[in-house]
C-alpha cells in the first residue's frame, strides 16, 4: 500500500508508461512466486488466528464469563503515537514488558523497528498504524 501522495504518483506514472509502451513491461516470475507464497502464508496465519480465537472464546465460556471475547480484547487496543515514542526511550526488556501489558496482540516490530516488521503479511501479530489525534474510528460519532 502506498504511504503518501508521492508513492501514488509513482505508481500512476509506471502504469501510464506501461500503457503507452507495453513492450517495456517484463513479468517477474520470482516476484509472482514470492507473492503467491506470501498469500498462502497469510491464509495459513489467518487459519491459526481463527483457531486461537475459538480457543479463547471456549476458555471464557468454561470460566463462566459473560463476555466471551474477554481474552480476545486483552492487548487488542491500538497503541498511540505518544506511547510508541515513549517506548523508544526504554531498554528492549522494558519495551517488551510494557508492550505485552497493553498491546500484546500487536506487532512490536511494526511500530518500533525502523524497517518495520520483516515478516510483513506472514506475521501473526496485528499490523495497524498507531493512533493519533486525527485517527478516525468507525465507532466514532460524526456530527452532521
Amino acid at each position: 500500500a502506498c504511504q503518501n501522495i508521492g508513492e501514488i504518483q509513482s505508481v500512476l506514472n509506471t502504469i501510464s508508461k506501461y500503457i503507452q509502451h507495453p513492450s517495456t513491461f517484463l513479468f517477474d516470475r520470482e516476484k509472482a512466486k514470492k507473492e503467491k507464497e506470501a498469500l498462502l502464508n497469510k491464509k495459513r496465519e489467518e487459519g491459526k488466528r481463527k483457531a486461537y480465537e475459538g480457543r479463547m472464546m471456549r476458555k471464557a465460556k468454561r470460566e463462566g464469563r459473560k463476555d466471551l471475547e474477554y481474552y480476545l480484547r486483552q492487548g487488542a487496543e491500538v497503541p498511540t503515537e505518544e506511547f510508541v515514542k515513549e517506548l523508544g526511550k526504554l531498554t528492549k526488556e522494558q519495551q517488551l514488558n510494557e508492550w505485552k501489558a497493553k498491546h500484546g496482540q500487536h506487532c512490536m516490530a511494526f511500530h518500533l523497528d525502523t524497517n518495520r516488521c520483516q515478516r510483513d503479511r506472514a506475521c501473526a501479530f496485528l499490523h495497524v498504524d498507531a493512533k493519533n489525534i486525527n485517527t478516525f474510528e468507525e465507532t466514532d460519532e460524526v456530527a452532521g
